[in-house]
């Protein structure tokens, strides 16, 4: 490959030589950008500046029940794991703790109860049962289950993970998972109800088995957060019924064969923060269940519904073959903040793209940028909306920038 781009150089150089006499044509701005190369997207784990956070309080706002200060915590229990025992402390009538070694397991049916988690175990997990919203703070937690998900809430309900300020804490899943029957474990961190993530310290999420962090219901993550996710097999952060992301430092690297960084099978809202997603695996090659081909390409982001950027920082990058800085099934809507996408991949099973839309485009503020290495940076089936107004509109054969 790299002989042809010298061959390719020499062939231009050669016309540039060969016309100088009498053709104006400037070659240097065509080798320029032949030789084009992506903005740096790497994993930013600097320090966020970011607005207050305010509370939504009133109780008619379909978000009052995802702000944690808007319950009572008066109930709680604490568990703090030392390697090799567990500590479980503190009752509350209708909650029953129960372990197994480092493997603990509630029945939570009392109502809105805080389990403060703290300790290591490095053959431990949690796993939640019952029908009642429930707090998890993380104040130093470091939890591996060799055997499936770090953390594991059964129930239905939200499940608002809050990490202490100034704590580091560790959840990492297994390659084997121990499965039981009738129940989901998707990922190092799973909920079958809703997650929402909040608190000044930071998680760490390694995944080795499946995902990183994963809802079959809706993730919301906000200011104040500081989450890493590495997953080497499946998707790093996933949800079933959309992703609202109001701010924090998120970092989200993906290696396995097909993987997602961030995916949102419901509709997505970015209103603040920074994300860092970053997928380096190649395409997932099977077969259906009729037997034909079945290529799945990685992407940084993919999103199944509406895609709405309100604000924040968001950077997206695909290394593999074929890998799509985003992917979006339907309609994209850019409103402010920053947003870059490139995709560096081969095209040798799928076609990489900086930006792919099934739908429609639409853009009338912020910052965006993608590129594309081997193919076309930004590909729209339905309709492009740019608004006027932008003060930069920039097309090249590989990136495309529009800056309002």
């Amino acid at each position: 490959m790299k002989r042809l781009h010298y061959i390719v150089l020499a062939s231009l150089a050669a016309i540039a030589m060969t016309s100088c006499v009498s053709d104006d044509t400037d070659m240097d701005d065509i080798i320029a950008e032949y030789l084009e190369e992506p903005a740096t997207i790497e994993l930013d784990f600097s320090a966020l500046t970011e607005p207050t956070d305010v509370p939504v309080t009133d109780e008619d706002d379909p978000a009052y029940n995802d702000y944690v200060e808007n319950t009572s915590w008066s109930k709680v229990i604490n568990i703090n794991f030392s390697g090799d025992a567990v500590s479980i402390t503190g009752t509350v009538p209708g909650v029953t703790v129960q372990a197994d070694g480092d493997h603990v397991t509630v029945l939570n049916m009392s109502g809105p109860v805080k389990f403060v988690v703290s300790g290591f175990t490095s053959d431990g997990s949690l796993k939640f049962y019952g029908d009642k919203r429930f707090q998890v703070l993380l104040n130093g937690a470091d939890i591996t289950n060799p055997n499936g998900a770090a953390i594991n809430n059964q129930g239905s309900k939200t499940m608002y993970v809050v990490l202490a300020e100034g704590t580091v804490n560790h959840l990492q899943d297994g390659a084997d998972y121990v499965m039981v029957d009738e129940e989901d474990q998707k990922a190092a961190l799973f909920s079958e109800g809703q997650i929402i993530l909040s608190g000044k310290g930071k998680l760490e999420v390694l995944a080795v088995g499946r995902g990183g962090i994963r809802s079959d219901d809706y993730i919301r993550i906000r200011p104040g957060v500081q989450l890493y996710i590495e997953s080497s097999a499946l998707d790093g952060l996933r949800a079933n019924d959309g992703i609202i992301i109001d701010g924090g430092a998120i970092n989200v690297e993906t290696k396995g064969l097909g993987a997602k960084g961030v995916r949102s099978e419901g509709a997505m809202q970015i209103n603040g923060g920074r994300l860092v997603a970053i997928s380096h695996g190649d395409c997932r090659i099977g077969a259906t269940e009729d037997g034909d081909a079945d290529t799945t390409a990685c992407a940084a982001l993919v999103c199944d519904t509406l895609l709405t950027v309100n604000g924040g920082d968001i950077r997206l990058k695909a290394t593999g073959d074929g890998g799509k800085g985003l992917n979006a099934k339907q309609d994209v809507s850019i409103l402010g903040g920053s947003f870059q996408a490139v995709a560096t991949g081969t095209k040798e099973d799928k076609k990489p793209k900086g930006v792919k839309v099934d739908g429609s485009f639409a853009i009338g503020g912020g910052y965006f940028y993608t590129y594309s290495r081997r193919s076309d940076p930004l590909e729209v089936s339905g309709t492009t909306t740019v608004a006027t107004g932008y003060h930069t509109y920039k097309k090249t054969a590989k990136a495309l920038v529009i800056a309002y």
